[in-house]
């Protein structure tokens, strides 16, 4: 499949064109809220996208994914095509300069570096491919994100891409699922408003949900793209789906083929490897089974069940033949799934209505969990005992 039909060029007329009035002067509120009349609305054609059908050139994108999914490599490996005007994927890239700030594990990063130099190489020594250690904290507040402007603006760097990885480092700990990514949306966003540039979060999935983005729901409505990274079971390679994407087509999906390769050799004579993406392909799309959506009381009695099992569980055969298993038995379950709701009830709640709460919260979440086979349960020795698969 070819994605280079488009040439350079514009529809309409550059807003940068459009004459000031005549007349008096503007005022500060008309220089702040210009007016563009319709028949000079335009848009340009050829910086569109960073990665053409997929990414965006200014905006924020998310790729994510569990640990181990490979999304670092997929990031790194895409932020190098962008600096170097490499085809990523198949796709045309917008030519910039990268910066990567890699907030969780920097050295890892410089060794993905050293292994697409070997692979890749020979690579320009002047690529305009910057690294920053330094994990910002763009999750209470807006100082770290003008300190990073000021600091790429003073070494005459005019990002097209810069990548934050991982967001959870860089919410200067902030929660994710509150106030925290409501500021750091805010701060990438603004970050990307200023360089005109895509900004690109490398972040995790959720819990209960693999194919959806960990904690606050501003983040998936804020991003422009968003991508899911994940590692095939048994192989060098990652499946990447593209769930959303603003104007355009999603769930498109590629798979991406990764190799080691050695960069050398430490002290004590053992070969030194990281992994480098050997090419990204346009895949057959995988039918999905929506996940089931775990509630909270259900959430804690999972939470729950795994530390009684692991403080009080016995062995049990799992059926009268089967094998052992290490279960609780429910009233055991109950008493804990209890304490955990009254400690964190109101000290003000009525205890005749904390009491009714918390039978209906263990039952509303004990009946699902046994029928999604979440949890099992059988009767033994004139006890009901629960497990976990």
């Amino acid at each position: 499949m070819a994605y280079d039909t488009f040439e350079p060029g514009t529809w309409g007329h550059e807003p940068d064109d459009m004459p000031l009035p005549i007349g008096e002067p503007m005022r500060p509120a008309q220089q702040r809220f210009r007016l563009e009349p319709f028949d000079r609305i335009g848009f340009t054609l050829a910086e569109e996208w960073a990665v053409k059908k997929l990414f965006p050139a200014k905006g924020v994108a998310a790729i994510y994914g569990k640990p181990g999914s490979l999304k670092s490599f997929i990031a790194a490996d895409m932020a190098l095509h962008i600096a170097l005007g490499w085809r990523w994927a198949v796709r045309r890239v917008n030519q910039g300069a990268a910066v990567y700030i890699a907030a969780e594990g920097a050295g890892g990063l410089r060794k993905r570096l050293g292994g697409f130099k070997v692979a890749k190489g020979p690579l320009p020594d002047d690529a305009p491919f910057y690294l920053v250690e330094t994990a910002p904290n763009l999750g209470t507040g807006e100082a770290d994100r003008h300190a990073l402007i000021e600091a790429i603006t003073l070494q005459g760097v005019a990002p097209g891409v810069v990548i934050l990885d991982t967001l959870a480092q860089s919410l200067g700990g902030a929660d994710e699922n509150g106030s925290g990514m409501t500021q750091f949306v805010a701060n990438a966003t603004a970050l990307a408003a200023h360089f005109g540039c895509l900004v690109v979060v490398v972040h995790h999935s959720g819990l209960a949900d693999s194919n959806r983005m960990r904690g606050h729901s501003s983040l998936l409505g804020a991003v422009d793209a968003a991508m899911l990274c994940e590692k095939q079971e048994g192989a060098l390679e990652a499946r990447l789906t593209l769930q959303k994407s603003k104007d355009d087509v999603s769930n498109v999906q590629l798979l991406a083929r990764l190799s080691s390769v050695e960069l050398g050799h430490d002290n004590d004579g053992d070969p030194v490897t990281t992994l480098v993406v050997d090419t990204i392909e346009d895949a057959e799309p995988v039918n999905r089974v929506a996940a089931r959506v775990i509630p909270r009381g259900e959430r804690l009695l999972m939470a729950v069940i795994e530390e009684a099992i692991a403080e009080a569980g016995q062995n049990i055969p799992a059926s009268p033949d089967g094998p052992n298993v290490r279960a609780v038995s429910e009233d055991a379950l109950r008493k804990r799934y209890y304490a955990r709701l009254a400690e964190e009830a109101d000290p003000d709640e009525d205890a005749g209505k904390l009491a009714e709460r918390q039978r209906k919260t263990f039952n509303r979440a004990l009946a699902p969990a046994i029928k999604a086979q979440a949890i099992f349960a059988r009767e033994y020795s004139g006890r009901r005992f629960l497990w976990l698969p």
